[in-house]
């Protein structure tokens, strides 16, 4: 059975008032008071007020809705192809913050473009941490890339996450304005992709760079793109 966006979506706002003491109305208020109008912050400052990023997102789409519900309002009479997309946050994937987890199975030998490198969990949740307000969407990257390809590993490289299987196919670089994505796309990224920057010059195999600023840009687009990548 597929998911009931509007019914998750009035069960989510009627519970509001007794989960955080302020119903929607309130939350609308607080929002507009907070003084943050960029949708990235809005998201990061209703996380610092105890809500999990996927009603954090939620809870914003409201807000740019002019306060009315995206989907419990009137649904049933917009045709369902023309109905907005639910956020990309609510996928259970999406629910918890992402920990790099260690393989079971012993390491292939590395390319010659990256040399082994002993990564632990604190490597790679420094590099998170670099991210700062753009911590949620940097989780929902990894969290991504590791549905789209599920056998990936992840390590630290200098400034970098370096994601493989075990062969690099991609590296992340946080950082508090953008994300930058490190592939190998080919053509299919002509449209989305940027020639990589000097940043990359450590893994000079990466040819293309998606900048990544909100959640909304983590969409079957680019999971196929991270496939490509993983040439799966």
């Amino acid at each position: 059975m597929s998911t009931d966006y509007a019914e998750m979506e009035r069960d989510f706002v009627a519970s509001l008032k007794e989960d955080t003491g302020r119903d929607l109305d309130g939350w609308m208020i607080a929002i507009r008071h907070s003084g943050h109008s960029d949708r990235n912050e809005i998201i990061d400052w209703l996380r610092h007020q105890g809500f999990q990023f996927s009603w954090a997102s939620w809870l914003e789409r409201i807000h740019h809705n002019g306060g009315r519900l995206v989907y419990g309002d009137d649904a049933g009479n917009i045709p369902p192809a023309a109905r907005p997309r639910p956020p990309e946050a609510t996928r259970q994937l999406d629910r918890r913050p992402f920990h790099a987890v260690p393989k079971t199975a012993p390491p292939a030998p590395p390319t010659p473009s990256v040399k082994p490198v002993a990564t632990s969990r604190s490597d790679i949740e420094r590099l998170l941490s670099d991210a700062k307000g753009l911590r949620p969407l940097a989780d929902l990257v990894l969290r991504e890339i590791g549905r789209a390809v599920p056998e990936a590993e992840f390590s630290a490289r200098s400034s970098l996450i370096v994601i493989g299987t075990p062969a690099p196919f991609a590296a992340l670089l946080p950082s508090p304005k953008a994300l930058r994505l490190y592939a190998n796309f080919g053509a299919a990224g002509i449209h989305r992709a940027k020639p990589a920057d000097a940043v990359n010059k450590s893994l000079s195999t990466f040819s293309d760079m998606l900048l990544l600023d909100d959640a909304r840009s983590i969409d079957e687009d680019f999971l196929r793109l991270i496939r490509i990548a993983a040439r799966l």
